[in-house]
C-alpha cells in the first residue's frame, strides 16, 4: 500500500542533467505506459524546476503527482519543494500551488494544514474567474474539511462544485465533484440523489471512454450493490474495477480493491475469506499506525468469530478515551467500527463510551473515502449499545431512524442486520457475542459453513412439527423453536430459490386483514405507465442487441442492469399471479411486517445454531421484494416438509 513518492531520484537537479522540461514529458510519458519510474521522474521534474525557478512546470509536475498520491501516505520531501515555488509564485500559479499542498496534507492526515492552503486556494482562484482553477479549489477545500464536525462546511462547497463542474469539460474534476455527491447523498440519507449520482458516473464513463471514469464508476456500482446484499454482482463490479484501475494506472486501485473485499467477504460470511481481509487490514494498520483501517480489521475477527482478538484491537484504538483518534475524514468510520466490537463482544465500558462519543452524530451515514463503501447509519450503532446497556427506549429510537433510513437507501442488507431484539451481549449486526480469545471461526464449528468439493449437499430441515413448534438445523438433530410468523416467511422464500417474491405477497398468505386492506388504494402502475415499462424494456434489449454488435460489453452490461431494474419493478407492481398491486398503506406495511419478522426469526435461530443462522442471512434478502438466492459453494438441501424428514 506504499507510493514511490519518497523517492529520492535527483536527476536534472544539475545543469548537466536533463531539463525541468525534459523530465516532466519524459514523466508524462512514463504515467502514460502505466511505468512505475513516473512518480520519480515527476519529483526529479519539481526538485529541477524548483531550481530554475520554472515554476509552470514545477505546478503542471506536483500536481500531477499530487493526483496520483495514495491517500493514507506520507507527504515526503515534496511539500518543501512546493512551498518554496508557492512562496515566490504569483496569481494564478500561487493558487493552484495553495491546492497541491491541501491535497498533500490532507491525503499525509494532516488536514489542520491544509486548510489555509484551500481556503486561499479559493479566493485566487474566485479572483481570477478560471472556472476550472475555482473547481479544482473547491475540491481541496472539501478535501481540507473532511472531518465528522465540518458536515455543514461541506454540503455548500460540494453543491457549488457540482454545479460548476457541469460546464466543465474536464474529466478527472467531474469524477471527483461526481464523488464527493455520492459522499454527501450517503452521508445524509438521500437514496434518490445516490442513484441519480451513480448514474452520472456511469453515463461519463460511456461517454468520455475514459479508464479512470470506468474505474470510478465500477466500484462506485460495487459499493451501492452491497448496500443491497447483492455480493454477486458486487464481486463481479469488484473485479472489473480492479481491471479498469490498473489500466488507467490509479494510485486507489489497490486500497479500494482491499475496502470492497473487506465488506464482500462479510457479506458472504465465510470464515477464511474473512480472516485473510483481516489479516490483511491489520498488517497494513499495524505498520502504518491507521486506526480506522486496525478498526476495520477489528470487525472483520468479529465476524470471523474470533472476538477475543476483536476485542484487543478496539482496545488499542481506544487507549484512554478516543480522545487521540483524529477527527479527521476517518473518526466516524473508527469510532463506529469499534462501537460495533465493544457491543459484539459485551464490553459495556466501551460501549458506554462509544455511545457518548457518537451521540452527536445521530442520523448521519458513515462513508469510507469518497464513497468507496458504506458502513451503516450512525443510529445502527448506538441502537446496538444501547441495547447492551440495557436502555431500550433510546436502542428502539435509533432502531427506527436507521429502519427509516436504509429504507431510503434500498440497503437491504444493512436493514436485514437492524436486530428489533437483539441480546445482551449481541452485536449491532445482529451476532451473537462469542466468549474470549478462545472463539472459533464458523469453518472451525461443525455445521454447513464450509463444503468440500464433490460432497453431497448437507441436509438441513426447515419445517413445522408439533402444533405450535418448528423444526430447524441439521436433518440428524434439529433445534425445536416456538412457532414463529417469520419461519413461515423464510420458509416460504426457501421454496421458491432464486425468485422474487413481494412481502405483500409473504404477508398476504398468513394476514388476511392484511389482504383485505390491499385495495385501499389505486394501482401502482395504470395501463399507460404498463406501456411506457414496455416501450423502455424493448428499447433496452435493442441497445443490448446493439452493444453486443459492437462488442460494447460495458454498455450491454449498463443496459442489461437497468432492464432487470424494470423487471423488478414490474414485478412488485403486478404480484405474482400478475394482478397489479395496490399502492396505498398496504405494501409499505408488508415490507416493514417480513423484514421485522424474518430478522427476529434468524435472531432466535442465531441463538441456538449459529451456523445456520449465517446460511439463511447470506442467502435470504427482503424489502419490498423478498428473495432466497442459494450459495453455490455451500450447497444445501432444505427439507420443508416434515414428510420429507425420513
Amino acid at each position: 500500500m506504499a507510493t514511490a513518492m519518497g523517492s529520492d531520484s535527483s536527476a536534472g537537479a544539475g545543469s548537466s542533467g536533463p531539463s525541468a522540461v525534459e523530465l516532466l514529458q519524459r514523466a508524462a510519458a512514463a504515467r502514460q505506459a502505466k511505468s512505475s519510474d513516473a512518480d520519480g521522474l515527476y519529483l526529479a521534474a519539481c526538485r529541477a524546476a524548483a531550481q530554475s525557478g520554472q515554476t509552470g512546470v514545477l505546478v503542471s509536475a506536483a500536481l500531477a503527482l499530487v493526483d496520483h498520491h495514495r491517500f493514507g501516505t506520507p507527504a515526503g520531501t515534496l511539500p518543501a519543494l512546493l512551498h518554496q515555488a508557492y512562496s515566490a509564485a504569483g496569481p494564478p500559479e500561487r493558487g493552484r500551488l495553495a491546492v497541491a499542498l491541501a491535497r498533500l496534507w490532507v491525503y499525509a492526515g494532516e488536514a489542520a494544514r491544509a486548510a489555509p492552503f484551500a481556503a486561499e486556494a479559493l479566493d485566487t482562484a474566485r479572483a481570477s474567474g478560471d472556472a476550472d482553477d475555482v473547481a479544482a479549489a473547491l475540491e481541496a477545500g472539501l478535501l481540507a474539511h473532511w472531518g465528522p464536525d465540518d458536515f455543514g462546511v461541506r454540503t455548500p462547497l460540494c453543491a457549488e462544485l457540482e454545479e460548476l463542474t457541469a460546464h466543465t469539460a474536464d474529466v478527472d474534476l467531474r469524477l471527483r465533484a461526481l464523488c464527493w455527491a455520492l459522499t454527501s447523498a450517503l452521508e445524509r440519507l438521500d437514496g434518490l440523489a445516490l442513484q441519480r449520482r451513480l448514474r452520472d458516473l456511469e453515463l461519463l464513463a460511456r461517454q468520455s471512454g475514459a479508464e479512470r471514469a470506468l474505474f470510478y464508476s465500477q466500484c462506485r456500482r460495487a459499493m451501492a450493490a452491497l448496500l443491497a446484499g447483492r455480493t454477486g454482482e458486487a464481486e463481479r463490479l469488484a473485479a472489473a474495477a480492479a481491471a479498469s484501475g490498473a489500466r488507467a494506472g490509479e494510485a486507489d486501485t489497490y486500497a479500494v480493491g482491499h475496502a470492497l473485499g473487506g465488506e464482500i467477504a462479510r457479506q458472504r460470511g465465510r470464515a477464511p475469506e474473512l480472516r485473510a481481509e483481516a489479516a490483511s487490514y491489520e498488517d497494513y494498520a499495524t505498520a502504518e499506525g491507521v486506526p480506522s483501517i486496525l478498526a476495520q480489521a477489528a470487525v472483520l475477527w468479529l465476524d470471523a468469530g474470533e472476538s477475543g482478538h476483536a476485542s484487543v484491537l478496539a482496545r488499542r484504538i481506544i487507549g484512554d478515551g478516543f480522545a487521540g483518534i483524529p477527527r479527521d475524514v476517518d473518526w466516524l468510520l473508527t469510532a463506529t467500527q469499534v462501537a460495533e466490537v465493544a457491543t459484539g463482544t459485551g464490553d459495556r465500558a466501551a460501549a458506554a463510551l462509544m455511545a457518548g462519543v457518537l451521540e452527536p452524530f445521530a442520523g448521519r451515514g458513515v462513508v469510507n473515502a469518497a464513497a468507496v463503501s458504506f458502513h451503516g447509519v450512525v443510529d445502527h450503532y448506538l441502537a446496538g449499545a444501547y441495547t447492551l446497556l440495557g436502555d431500550g427506549g433510546r436502542a428502539e429510537r435509533h432502531r427506527s431512524v436507521a429502519e427509516n433510513a436504509y429504507a431510503a437507501l434500498g440497503a437491504d442488507w444493512w436493514a436485514a442486520r437492524l436486530s428489533p431484539a437483539a441480546g445482551e451481549g449481541a452485536a449491532a449486526g445482529g451476532r451473537a457475542a462469542g466468549d474470549g480469545a478462545g472463539d472459533r471461526g464458523a469453518a472451525d464449528r461443525p455445521g454447513p459453513s464450509v463444503h468440500l468439493a464433490g460432497a453431497p449437499p448437507a441436509e438441513l430441515l426447515f419445517a413445522p412439527g408439533a402444533p405450535g413448534i418448528w423444526q430447524i438445523g441439521r436433518k440428524e438433530a434439529p433445534q425445536v423453536f416456538p412457532a414463529r410468523v417469520g419461519f413461515s416467511y423464510l420458509r416460504l422464500l426457501l421454496r421458491n430459490p432464486g425468485k422474487d417474491i413481494a412481502s405483500v405477497d409473504l404477508v398476504s398468505g398468513f394476514d388476511r386483514a392484511l389482504r383485505a386492506d390491499q385495495d385501499s388504494g389505486g394501482p401502482v402502475l395504470d395501463a399507460r405507465a404498463l406501456a411506457a415499462y414496455r416501450r423502455r424494456l424493448a428499447e433496452l434489449d435493442a441497445e443490448i442487441g446493439e452493444a453486443e454488435d459492437w462488442n460494447d460489453p460495458d454498455r450491454a452490461a449498463a443496459a442489461r442492469s437497468e432492464r432487470q431494474e424494470f423487471i423488478h419493478q414490474l414485478a412488485a407492481a403486478r404480484g405474482l399471479l400478475g394482478r397489479p398491486r395496490a399502492l396505498g398503506p398496504a405494501s409499505e406495511r408488508a415490507r416493514t411486517s417480513v423484514r421485522k419478522a424474518v430478522a427476529a426469526a434468524l435472531e432466535r435461530i442465531a441463538a441456538a445454531d449459529p451456523d445456520v443462522a449465517r446460511l439463511l442471512r447470506d442467502g435470504i434478502s427482503t424489502g419490498r421484494m423478498c428473495r432466497y438466492e442459494p450459495d453455490p459453494s455451500r450447497p444445501v438441501r432444505w427439507l420443508t416438509d416434515p414428510a420429507r424428514r425420513e
